[in-house]
Formats: C-alpha cells, sequence, structure tokens
C-alpha cells in the first residue's frame, strides 16, 4: 500500500512538472504569457526571442529592439537572433545597425542562407551591388537552387543594365521555382522594353500565378497599346479596373486611346474624370480633362482644369501652354 501510495505521489509530481511545461510553451503563443514567462525569469531566451518577433509584428520596433538587446546579453552565439535584429532595425531605416547585426549573424553561422541573402538584400537597397552579388554567390555556394538568390541576382543585373545576365538569372529563377510571378513579370517587362510580343505570355504567366497583381495587369496593358494594339489594351484596363477600381492609371490610358484612337471627345471626358477623382493630385488627368472641355466649347471649366493641372505640378508646361493660348495668366 505505502509502494502504491509513492507511485501515486510521483506520477502526481511528473504530471505537475509536465503540465507546467506545456503551459509555458503554450504561454509564448500571446502576449500576456510571454509577459507572464518573463515576469518569473526576465533571461529566458524563448521568451524574449517570441515577444520581439511579436513586437515586429504588431510595429513595436523600439519595444522589439529593447527585448533582442537583452537576449543578445543573454546568449550572444545565435545568428537567429541577429537576423531578426536586422529585421527590426530595417524596418526603421538604421541601415548601419541593420548591416551590423546581419554581419554578425553570418559571422556566428556561414552556412546560414537566409542571412546571407539578407545581408545581400540590405546591400541591394543601399546600391552596394557588388557586395550584395558577393552574398548571394555564397548563398548559392550553400544551396543552388535556392530561386531568391537568383531572383536578386536578376534584379541587380537590371539595375546595372546589363539585360542579359538579368533575362538569364530570371530564367533560372522559374526554373527552380516555377509558381514565382514576380520573376515572370521581370522576363516581361525586359522582353516589352524589347518589344518582343513573348512579353504577353511572361505576364500572362504572372497573372495566372496572381490575378490580383494589379501592376503586372496595367504593364501587360501598356505594352498592349505601345505596340498599336489599342483593343487588347482596352480590354486589360477594364479587367484591371473591375479588380482595382481605384487604378487611375488605367482610366486615364483608356481616355487617352478613346481620345487619340477614336476621337470619342465626350467619352474620353468621362475617363479622364475617373482617373482625377481616384487621384485628386493627377496634373495629366486634369490637362486632358481641360483639353476634352476645350474642345467640347466648355472655355471656363476648360481653364479651371487646365489651371488646376498647373497647380498641381508647375513643371509640368502643357497647361502653362494651353492657358496663354487662351489668353489667361495663372
Amino acid at each position: 500500500m505505502q509502494k502504491y501510495l509513492i507511485r501515486i505521489s510521483t506520477l502526481l509530481a511528473f504530471l505537475f512538472i509536465f503540465s507546467c511545461t506545456f503551459k509555458n510553451e503554450a504561454d509564448l503563443t500571446t502576449i500576456e504569457g510571454m509577459n507572464a514567462v518573463l515576469k518569473e525569469n526576465p533571461k529566458d531566451t524563448a521568451a524574449l526571442f517570441a515577444r520581439a518577433k511579436f513586437f515586429l509584428g504588431q510595429n513595436k520596433p523600439d519595444s522589439a529592439i529593447i527585448d533582442l538587446q537583452q537576449l543578445v546579453a543573454v546568449d550572444s552565439t545565435k545568428s537567429d537572433y541577429y537576423m531578426l535584429m536586422g529585421d527590426v532595425y530595417l524596418t526603421t531605416n538604421r541601415t548601419r545597425y541593420t548591416r551590423q547585426a546581419l554581419e554578425r549573424a553570418v559571422k556566428l553561422n556561414p552556412n546560414n542562407v537566409e542571412a546571407h541573402m539578407k545581408l545581400a538584400e540590405l546591400y541591394l537597397y543601399v546600391e552596394m551591388r557588388q557586395e550584395a552579388l558577393n552574398e548571394i554567390n555564397l548563398a548559392l555556394r550553400l544551396d543552388q537552387k535556392f530561386p531568391k538568390a537568383y531572383y536578386l541576382k536578376g534584379m541587380i543585373y537590371k539595375e546595372i543594365g546589363d539585360t542579359s545576365l538579368a533575362f538569364s538569372s530570371f530564367m533560372t529563377t522559374i526554373e527552380q521555382d516555377p509558381r514565382n510571378g514576380a520573376a515572370y513579370e521581370q522576363l516581361g517587362l525586359l522582353l516589352a522594353e524589347r518589344g518582343d510580343k513573348k512579353a504577353v505570355d511572361y505576364y500572362q504567366n504572372a497573372l495566372r500565378i496572381n490575378p490580383q497583381n494589379s501592376l503586372t495587369r496595367y504593364n501587360l496593358g501598356i505594352f498592349y497599346q505601345e505596340q498599336g494594339a489599342f483593343e487588347a489594351a482596352m480590354e486589360v484596363y477594364k479587367e484591371l479596373v473591375t479588380i482595382d477600381p481605384n487604378y487611375s492609371d488605367a482610366y486615364y490610358n483608356m481616355g487617352y486611346i478613346i481620345y487619340t484612337q477614336n476621337k470619342s471627345i465626350e467619352k474620353a471626358l468621362e475617363f479622364f474624370q475617373k482617373a482625377s477623382i481616384t487621384n485628386p493630385g493627377y496634373a495629366e488627368a486634369f490637362y486632358m480633362r481641360g483639353l476634352c472641355q476645350e474642345e467640347l466649347g466648355k472655355k471656363e471649366i476648360a481653364i479651371a482644369d487646365y489651371k488646376e493641372s498647373a497647380r498641381l505640378n508647375s513643371k509640368f508646361d502643357l497647361p502653362k501652354n494651353a492657358l496663354n493660348r487662351l489668353g489667361v495668366s495663372l
């Protein structure tokens, strides 16, 4: 009987310890739990790391930094801690501290591919392109099938004007990750610059992956418009404003196509008005509104639109020229 009671008491003690451990783990999923753990042990690294990530997600970088500084004071050997510190500093544009943190992360763990990539992104952000390429190449030595590395390489080559290497890098990206819509879009942009009709295929592939990407759809419309495929461009712009009713450039471009190709002044005016409503700072839209109003014989309204256009952009000469033509000063 006594042995039986000892076993029971031992089991209860084990269950109590287990439940406390489980409770502490569960606590790290909520800010209340993190605070409770840290109240008992201010140096609990798991809780400090979890709370720093929480604060970053809540856009409270200063609070996150306090926890991270406490964290590395307790344990300065973890690469992941410095990676998170780099993320936090970057949100406040403290790039020097971001660099220091990420360089420390790489030093602590030279095999940390993500740390190399974060450092490469930072170097690209501050226009240190060769340093960015060096970090990318280090990452690729560790993982030759890392799509993000090839994509970032493509962006660097694109920035320095080497479109051939940029194209090759983006192609490698989609070979490694066929669902990388951003790479398809970049390939579309590069081909569009050459006037190559294959750009359409890449834009459409990007849209199949992310149908809600307004910029990709707009770029497709621009390509059609520049190629003189005005009906196709109009269809793309119509789809775009259905998805994104506030995309002012799409309204403007539809108005411009109608104005220049169909010569339907009143219909074009409707689109220019929509462009200026969705973007009240759109100087070009107000100018085109004025041009339409002038052609419709509504001189006073035209003058008001020209003046607004000139007010919105003092370097925009067309509304000033229009006012001079009408004998009106600003």
